[in-house]
């Protein structure tokens, strides 16, 4: 086994990553952005001409919501043809869309979560409404 992924790998990688980045509409200056790199990284990842950590690996499914190993190469995806097929049906189709489904996937596997959420914004509200700094 090589320290260094072959061009193959990096390539297969990058269209993966390219397919994802323009499944959810996002434009390659958006996604630097909001890693935190040029444009030309992306460009470059994308491309296959260089490889991605795996922190900016992570980063990235973060980024978009999903498991890693959906930007790894096909050999590496467990269940992928069972998977893949139905998170395309309803994929969203921007990074808002996709925090939404994201946190609706987390509430619907955790509803003790809704309850904490309404908790806060009722402490929230309440906290706001015995300030006398709010201006109101």
């Amino acid at each position: 086994m090589t320290a260094n992924p072959s061009p193959e790998y990096d390539a297969e990688v990058g269209a993966h990553l390219r397919s994802l980045r323009l499944s959810y509409a996002v434009k390659q200056t958006d996604l630097a952005a909001r890693l935190g790199v040029q444009r030309a990284a992306v460009t470059r990842w994308e491309q296959g001409t260089r490889g991605l950590t795996v922190d900016m690996l992570l980063r990235i499914a973060d980024t978009f919501g999903v498991p890693a190993s959906r930007i790894l190469p096909d050999r590496h995806q467990e269940f992928a043809a069972l998977a893949l097929p139905a998170q395309r049906a309803d994929s969203p189709q921007s990074l808002e869309e996709s925090a939404i489904a994201s946190i609706a996937r987390v509430l619907r596997e955790r509803p003790d979560l809704i309850v904490a959420v309404m908790q806060f914004l009722e402490q929230q509200a309440h906290v706001s409404e015995h300030d006398p700094t709010d201006g109101s």
